[in-house]
Order: structure tokens, then sequence, then C-alpha cells
């Protein structure tokens, strides 16, 4: 475990504070009515009864706490149960020894010498076993168990934190693996524009730029505004018309309503870009994107004219975003393959800043 035994014990040292103040004096009111013959006189007898109770339960309840803190130290992590089972022995047999002693003592003072709590032949052994036997368990549960209660709280925190460190690791890794999936695609679009018109690619690598620019700030950013995206969509829009022309429609039709969400960034242009590498786009099959919102859902849809010939695909783009709303959102990305259309439906969250 990453915390350590001498931590724990320091926290639980802290509660056991609260505990002796509310269990010591309960367990020696208890302990007098259990033991002292009934019905109940409240003289002064009774009271002695109570304090030399007091005064017992509070030299069990220190020996206790020092058998379990040194068994607890010395004895093999691996062997809890076996512990426990030999502290609750000697507690007991050195607690019964101790409170016999005490009753003893008290005798031997002339306190009471007929029929009452402590003169040995007329005391009842058997509850005074019972009673001595029940407060060693007790105190040994109590102290085990709000232990076992701070360790598992504990775990529990170092496992939560493990959870969120391994989903910030793989989302970090899917997030650099976006990166480079996004400048191989466009750099193989770059390589077609740049057979056709030389003027052309220098007017798409000004655009790059631009959106490139965004595409590297965004890694800042877990969720941006839907404005935000849409205006970087906008732009990576741009840069496809610069090589089919009116060959691609892209609609974007997003309301007022849902100005206010929040998108994984890159999200749109990854689906665009998966729309443009699968399909087959000319003048006389156009390629036709459509982006609108609806509820909670962006929605991104392309008539499919697949391609004769379909190119080498790292099929990175679809599965990260599905990936990244798992982690991050807890959320599906919802598609549907028809054979006319392509469409996925990504959430839209509220309140990510």
């Amino acid at each position: 475990m990453l915390f350590c035994e001498e931590h724990l014990e320091a926290e639980f040292i802290k509660v056991e504070k609260r505990i002796k103040f509310i269990a010591i004096p309960l367990f020696a009111v208890i302990a007098t009515l259990f033991i002292a013959p009934y019905p109940f006189v409240f003289n002064k007898l009774f009271f002695y009864h109570l304090a030399s109770g007091l005064v017992g339960i509070i030299i069990i309840w220190f020996l206790i706490r020092y058998i379990i803190f040194s068994f607890r130290r010395h004895f093999p992590k691996n062997h809890e149960y076996l512990r426990f089972a030999l502290q609750v022995l000697l507690s007991c047999a050195i607690s019964i020894s101790l409170d016999y002693s005490f009753m003893y003592f008290n005798h031997s003072y002339g306190y009471e010498k007929t029929g009452t709590l402590c003169d040995p032949s007329s005391f009842d052994f058997k509850n005074f076993f019972i009673a001595t036997l029940l407060f060693v368990i007790l105190i040994n549960v109590i102290y085990e168990g709000f232990y076992l209660f701070l360790k598992l709280s504990h775990t529990a925190l170092e496992n939560e934190r493990y959870k969120k460190e391994s989903a910030e690791a793989r989302f970090q890794n899917l997030n650099s693996r976006l990166n480079p999936h996004f400048l191989f695609n466009s750099l193989n679009t770059l390589t077609a524009i740049v057979e056709e018109d030389s003027k052309k690619a220098v007017s798409y690598i000004q655009e790059l730029s631009v959106v490139y620019r965004y595409v590297l700030s965004s890694q800042k950013e877990t969720w941006v505004d839907l404005p935000t995206e849409i205006k970087f969509t906008q732009s990576y829009i741009n840069l496809l018309r610069m090589r089919f022309e009116d060959s691609l429609i892209v609609n974007l039709d997003i309301c007022e309503h849902h100005q206010t969400y929040y998108i994984l960034p890159l999200t749109i242009q990854l689906l665009i870009e998966n729309a443009v590498k699968h399909n087959e786009i000319s003048v006389q099959k156009k390629l036709e994107v459509n982006i609108v919102c609806s509820d909670e859902f962006l929605i991104v849809c392309n008539n499919k004219q697949k391609r004769n010939i379909m190119p080498s695909s790292t099929k990175v783009g679809l599965h990260n975003i599905n990936e990244r709303y798992r982690f991050l959102a807890n959320k599906e990305v919802i598609v549907e393959d028809t054979e006319t259309a392509f469409t996925v439906k990504v959430p839209l969250v509220k309140g990510m800043r």
C-alpha cells in the first residue's frame, strides 16, 4: 500500500481519543449493573463499586490497548486472523486474572464480608467471568473495527486515485495519438493539392497553420464550448473545399439553444475527415455532410458512396472519440450505419467549466 502503517496508526489514535471518553465510563456503569446484586441499592457501597469498576475498566482498557498495538507492530501482516485470536485470548487471560486479584484486594480491606460484590466466598464468579470476557472482546472488536474501517477507507481512496491517474494516462495516450492522426491525413491532403496547384498549396499551408494552432492549443483543454469548436470546424471545412470545391457540401446548423454546451476538442473535425476519407467525392458524386444538434447530441451525417479502393486507415478517429467520451463523461457515442447514410451522434455536455 502507498500509505504506511505509522501514518494509519497516527490517524487511528486521533479517533481513539474520542472513543475512550465515551466507552470507558459507559463500560464502567454497565459492569457495575451487570455484577452488582439485584435489586440495586444506590448507596455508598454501590458508588464504591462504580468507582472501583471504573478503575478496573481503565486498567483493562489500557492493558488491551498495549497488547493490540504490540501485536499489530510485531505480528506478521499475512496472519491477521491468527493475530486477532491470540490477542483476544491473551487479553482475556490477563484481564480475568487482574479483575480477580482486584476483587481479593477489596476483600482484604474489609469493605464488605457477607454476600456482596467483594466477597469471594459468595461472589458469582460466572457473572464476573462473562462480564470480563464480554468487555475484553468488545474492546478488541472496537479497536479492530475502527482500524479496519480506516484501513479500508485509505484503500478505497488509493484505488480511486489509481483509477483517476489511469484514466488520465489513457486519455493522454489517446490525445497523443490524435495529433499524429490529424497531421498524417492533412499531409496526405496537401500532397494531393501540391500535384494539382502549387499556389493553392501555399494557401492551404497558411490555412493549415491556423487550424493546427487550434489543434495544439486544444491539448491544454479537456472540453471546449461548442461555438469555439464550430469556428475551428469552419476553418477546417475551408481547407477541404480548397481541394474538393463544389464536390463537397457541408451544412452546419447549430441553434442558439446549444451554444452553451461543451464538446471534446476536434470531434467534429475527425468525423468530417472520416466521411471524406471513406467516400468517393466527385462532380458526379457529391458528398454531403450535415451537422446539426438535437436534444443533447451533435449529429454528423453523410451520404454513403464508398470508394472502390479504400485508402489505408489507422482506425483511430471514431474509436478515439468513443474512448474519450467513455473516460471523461461516461457517455457513449451512437453510430448508425445504413445502406445510404452514415450517422454519428456525439453527446453534448453542460457545465464542464
